[in-house]
């Protein structure tokens, strides 16, 4: 956490600054207090007009800090919340594909959402007062000792009962904390579940008993956050009942001495005032620790994705392809006792066609994904143009090879973002990938062409516009190897027969196409066709002479 301190140390310093500024302000109001009771009581017109002054300076002082105070924390608030967000973020993402898929989207989105409100919640804010507080009752008991040792000890020792109750209730505390957390989580996964399953839910009229789930986990969660409130209001009522005991017995006390004439009156609530100030904030020190305390596992739990290692390859070579790809002896498996992949050998040269087909969970996905970087456990050998894939900077190999999914994915947002991704490109390419890819077919027929939204998940397109976007985005980024996964299979197949001829008839493109079927009328027009069962290829077709090929479009 305090890396998040030190990135805004200057506005650090000015909050510590006004906090002790803060600290001194109510311990000299509580002195000039007294030297205006004792002005009144002796009958000190002038003493009491100067003292009077200093208190109208002291009010606008006390003004001035206090809204400067709100500021500056506020803004580190501000800041922190943004930047572990950020971090979270950036956490989540450069997971590779096995470590994201671990784990639900939707706790995720609690993480970033909810443990990062409440960690800054439970963090910022009761930091800076336990610094103020700190300051504040340092200078009480100094000032307390300066005028009575007596009640000064006296306000020390009845002060360490407000530590005792806490402390009983500190573990109990942690425990709720976690469990809101937990359920927070769990009520954000049943939100997502149900949207996510609305056609479904619609389709067979099954809203009730999805209603239930979603019920469930809300009574949980109120349930959850009321046993919190519990917990909190007990912390601070039974400090407070604790703190209000002691200034009664200081109080008689210093009474005593004062009816004695061993202290004056305005000495009395001199010592009134800075105990308020000293139990208060020993008051705060015993009600914040547990908190801070309780939210120790969240911030632990924010702190493993934001500073976690990830399964990505991590090389730092530059990828070329502009031989091969050679695939020695590929073995994989996710877990121990079930293999995936077993001594897979493979070359795909250069501008190269080829199918590959297979049952499903013969290991054809698994295959792609370590192609393209996603899994360093393999034993074997993956080489770019002669250098193993361990070795390679995979964000530049992603920039040079694209994968199209069965299921592709489109941002709410309009259709030159969705093929742009947020870089930037001129409008020659990205006109020169709408013609190549298809996608300027159905631009007529869609409000504000290539600036028109696509809708949630492109909800406003067809599956098989949403595989042209998907190709238009590999297209614009000149990729030199692309990977058609199952990539047309959810379309019908004219559409998907025509945007695999267009791939087969790009010159420059190597195209390895995945698939569970054989489509009719294509096979003859890839250099091979191979075949892999139980996580091996165990047989290749003949390969096509080249001068087969139709004459290429895409230069």
């Amino acid at each position: 956490m305090f890396k998040y301190i030190k990135r805004q140390w200057v506005l650090v310093l000015v909050i510590i600054c006004i906090g002790i500024i803060d600290s001194i302000i109510a311990p000299v109001s509580a002195v000039l207090e007294k030297d205006l009771i004792d002005a009144i009581v002796q009958g000190n017109t002038k003493e009491f007009r100067a003292v009077l002054w200093f208190f109208v300076l002291m009010v606008l002082v006390t003004g001035a800090v206090y809204f400067a105070r709100a500021l500056t924390q506020s803004k580190f608030k501000n800041r922190f919340l943004v930047d572990i967000r950020n971090d979270l973020y950036d956490g989540i993402m450069r997971k590779g594909t096995a470590d994201f898929q671990e784990k639900d989207t939707a706790e995720y989105i609690s993480l970033i959402i909810n443990d990062a409100d409440t960690v800054v919640g439970n963090f910022s804010n009761p930091v800076w007062s336990l610094i103020s507080q700190g300051f504040t009752v340092i200078l009480s008991l100094t000032i307390m000792i300066i005028y009575s040792p007596v009640l000064a000890g006296t306000a020390v020792l009845c002060s360490a009962f407000s530590f005792l109750v806490p402390k009983i209730i500190t573990k109990y505390l942690k425990k709720s904390l976690v469990e809101t957390t937990v359920r927070r989580t769990a009520l954000t996964v049943e939100l997502k579940e149900s949207f996510n399953g609305h056609d479904v839910v619609s389709a067979f009229g099954v809203l009730s008993g999805i209603h239930a789930r979603f019920s469930e986990a809300n009574k949980t969660l109120s349930a959850a956050l009321y046993k919190f409130t519990v917990w909190v209001s007990m912390l601070e009522n039974c400090s407070l009942v604790i703190n209000k005991a002691v200034k009664v017995v200081t109080f008689l006390i210093a009474g005593g001495m004062a009816v004695r004439g061993q202290i004056s009156v305005g000495t009395v609530l001199l010592f009134v005032s800075l105990y308020n100030f000293f139990s208060s904030g020993i008051m705060l020190f015993s009600q914040i620790v547990p908190l801070l305390v309780g939210c120790r596992p969240i911030i632990d739990r924010l702190m493993t994705v934001i500073d976690g290692a990830d399964n990505v390859v991590k090389g730092s070579r530059t990828p070329t392809f502009s031989r091969e790809i050679r695939v020695t002896d590929l073995s994989f498996r996710y877990k121990e006792e079930f293999p995936v992949l077993t001594d897979l050998k493979l070359t795909i040269q250069k501008g190269e066609k080829l199918a590959l087909i297979g049952a499903s969970g013969c290991g054809k996905s698994t295959f792609v994904k370590l192609l393209s970087g996603n899994y360093e456990g393999y034993q074997g050998e993956i080489c770019y143009d002669g250098v193993e894939l361990r070795q390679l900077d995979i964000e530049k190999l992603r920039k040079m090879t694209a994968v199209i999914h069965q299921k592709t994915f489109i941002f709410n947002n309009t259709i030159r973002y969705n093929i742009c991704l947020g870089e930037q490109f001129t409008e020659a390419e990205l006109s020169r990938a709408l013609r190549f890819s298809g996608v300027e077919k159905f631009l007529p027929s869609i409000t504000n062409g290539v600036d028109g939204e696509c809708g949630e998940d492109g909800g406003n397109l067809s599956g098989g516009q949403k595989q042209r976007i998907a190709l238009a985005r590999a297209l614009i980024r000149g990729v030199d190897f692309m990977i058609l996964d199952e990539g047309v299979s959810a379309i019908d197949v004219e559409t998907a027969n025509e945007i695999e001829q267009e791939l087969l008839n790009m010159k420059n493109l190597t195209l390895l196409t995945i698939t569970h079927r054989i489509k009719d009328g294509l096979l003859e027009c890839y250099d091979k066709v191979l075949y892999m069962d139980g996580g091996e290829i165990v047989e290749k077709s003949r390969e096509l002479d080249k001068t087969e090929r139709k004459p290429e479009i895409f230069a």
